[in-house]
């Protein structure tokens, strides 16, 4: 009777981890090419942002759609990866991102310096490493 249980058990388990990967989204190439558009986007910003520092080009107030246009880009993210069930860590990823842009916008509008610049830097590519990492995970599963 113990091993009857144990292998009822172990089936169950079984059943329960194969069935845990249907609940990751499958791969969507465009979230993942507009991950990759937008860290192009940031990363092109803040190369623009650091060579201007120190000018009135490099002022908030010249770059102010920038950051709505960004907010805008994410949304459209967050829209294609909240049609899969089971796209939860994309969207924590962009939620991320989001509040980054965030603080990003604030430290701009106090006057952010070049090293600020470099630090943001290295926060977006590693948030961005990761959604792109994510997202070729899913990739990789459906091969």
């Amino acid at each position: 009777m113990r091993k009857r249980a144990k292998a009822i058990l172990l089936a169950a388990l079984a059943s329960i981890v194969s069935c845990s990967g249907y609940f990751m989204a499958t791969y969507d190439p465009a979230v993942d090419g507009g991950a990759t558009e937008l860290q192009q986007k940031i990363d092109r910003f803040l190369t623009d942002l650091q060579q201007r520092a120190g000018t009135p080009a490099a002022a908030f107030d010249q770059h102010a759609a920038f950051y709505d246009d960004v907010r805008g880009d994410i949304q459209e993210l967050r829209d294609l990866a909240s049609r899969q069930r089971g796209n939860e860590l994309t969207l924590q990823s962009l939620d991320l991102i989001e509040n980054n842009v965030d603080k990003l916008e604030a430290l701009h509008a106090d006057g952010i310096s070049v090293q600020e610049i470099d630090v943001v830097r290295t926060l977006f590519d590693t948030q961005f490493r990761m959604l792109v990492q994510l997202e070729n995970a899913k990739k990789r599963k459906e091969s």
